[in-house]
């Protein structure tokens, strides 16, 4: 539950259940990505944090560097194959190899699909489902030349249920919880791979998607948080977060193929 500062109450908290592990976070600069990336450090592990862009400030390696973690900042484009490459050189000349890779990046666009362009609609698929594919091949010769490995993917509850206008992220959303499904088949039991599909959760990318000419009212956010129909707010990144944490550490090592929903309830009524 959210403190009166609307901050998950064990941030500040490391039980080092990460401890001598390298990750790779992607989308790591903002919302479920940076609270991650933060998370996994006090844990102690080394973090490769990548973004297409630097969007936070501090810049999240900065955060992490400031509370005594380590990370390092990556800027690349991981809907295509160098960009998922140079992230695994980083961890392994940075840190000498990799544990733990959380493809977290994303993006959506809110179009009926006659609505939609055809370069909309494959922006979405490139970074959604072309940003996993390019992601797990440059990290799985490396996991299987070393005997293990931990992929965790950021898919949605809109991969699990559907909701207007979301035709494109819907769609790669779902795939991606197949394919985790596929993976963790193909390449267990020495790698395993699983999924977490967040609900609505109170981040900027939430606030701004679709992009709107004015803020989101309190309104506006009270009727999203009455859309959940298990615990009526939005959730935290850092909630999220701690999910994903478990997902990486040896707290799940019996979990493969899962997808993990963190919605508030939003995906147990029709309504």
């Amino acid at each position: 539950m959210p403190n009166k500062n609307n901050e998950h109450p064990r941030m500040n908290q490391g039980l080092g259940r990460l401890r001598g592990k390298v990750a790779i976070v992607t989308g790591a600069d903002s919302g479920i990505g940076r609270a991650t990336a933060r998370l996994f450090a006090l844990e102690g592990a080394k973090v490769v944090c990548v973004d297409i862009e630097e969007r936070g400030d501090p810049r999240v390696d900065h955060l992490i560097t400031n509370d005594g973690g380590q990370a390092v900042f990556l800027k690349a484009d991981v809907s295509q194959e160098p960009g998922c490459k140079s992230m695994v050189s980083a961890a392994k000349e940075n840190y000498g190899g990799l544990d733990i890779l959380f493809l977290n990046a994303g993006t959506g666009v809110r179009q009926k699909i006659h609505e939609m362009s055809n370069e909309a609609w494959d922006h979405v698929i490139q970074l959604n489902l072309y940003g996993i594919y390019h992601g797990v091949r440059a990290a799985l010769p490396l996991f299987m030349d070393q005997g293990y490995g931990n992929i965790i993917c950021t898919a949605s509850s809109l991969g699990v249920l559907a909701s207007p206008r979301y035709p494109a992220y819907s769609a790669t959303k779902a795939g991606i919880i197949n394919l985790t499904r596929q993976l963790a088949v193909d390449y267990g039991p020495e790698v395993r791979v699983n999924c977490i599909c967040p609900g609505p959760i109170d981040t900027n990318r939430v606030r701004e998607f679709p992009p709107r000419a004015r803020p989101v009212t309190d309104e506006q956010k009270a009727a999203s948080e009455k859309r959940v129909a298990g615990l009526h707010r939005l959730g935290l990144s850092e909630e999220v977060a701690y999910c994903v944490l478990f997902l990486a550490s040896d707290e799940s090592s019996y979990v493969t193929g899962h997808a993990l929903v963190v919605d508030g309830g939003q995906t147990i009524s029709a309504q």
